[in-house]
């Protein structure tokens, strides 16, 4: 079993605190940095991740991750390769807004993984895209028009495809640029740009 590091020891992750989870154990929330790519959630480094796991002992938990991640960045991968191995059981508490991510350090000791962990593809940066799109969106709103599909406005803001234009709509309702509101008529939904409360509109008596 892995003996914990002292709190004094320089080599010891980052940590924004400790919190008392549902079951009672003492649950150490690390330093997280936003994910820049692909999401909008938070993630400790991975190199802080596999210290925390390589000095934890067994039965103490990490909250490593919030929000939104997507599955292709390091650090959800290296978790998914350590709960396979049966060196941490990885979990997420719903109880918590955002959603946290959490390891449970089990008794195995740490080893490095079978093969060198994948580098995560290239994505443009979030910023470029989601102005693009925006952009778009203040078009039509302005015109009252009713919204594109996600597979149009990737085109208009030339984004690689619809689940691009739907994640980055996500992501402005998130970042308070946009509203968008489910409608039962044609197209189904009415963006609303906050800052000019211009909203698209919809074919009423035409549904969706």
């Amino acid at each position: 079993m892995a003996a914990a590091l002292p709190a004094n020891d320089p080599s010891a992750p980052a940590s924004t605190g400790s919190a008392v989870a549902q079951d009672g154990r003492t649950r150490m929330v690390g330093a997280m940095e936003p994910v820049r790519f692909g999401a909008t959630g938070s993630a400790m480094p991975l190199d802080a991740v596999i210290a925390w796991v390589k000095s934890a002992a067994a039965g103490a938990e990490l909250g490593y991750a919030e929000g939104c991640l997507p599955k292709w960045s390091k650090v959800p991968e290296a978790v998914r390769d350590l709960d396979d191995r049966k060196i941490v059981f990885a979990f997420h508490d719903s109880s918590k807004s955002p959603v946290q991510y959490v390891i449970r350090r089990l008794d195995k000791p740490w080893t490095p993984p079978p093969a060198p962990m994948r580098i995560a593809r290239e994505i443009p940066p979030r910023d470029d895209d989601q102005a693009r799109l925006l952009t778009v969106l203040k078009a039509y709103a302005k015109k009252a028009l009713p919204c594109p599909t996600n597979k149009e406005l990737a085109l208009k803001a030339g984004l690689s495809d619809g689940n691009r234009a739907s994640y980055l709509l996500k992501c402005l309702v998130a970042d308070r640029f946009i509203s968008n509101e489910i409608s039962p008529w044609a197209p189904g939904r009415i963006i609303t740009i906050l800052s000019s409360r211009n909203a698209t509109s919809v074919v009423e008596g035409v549904k969706r």
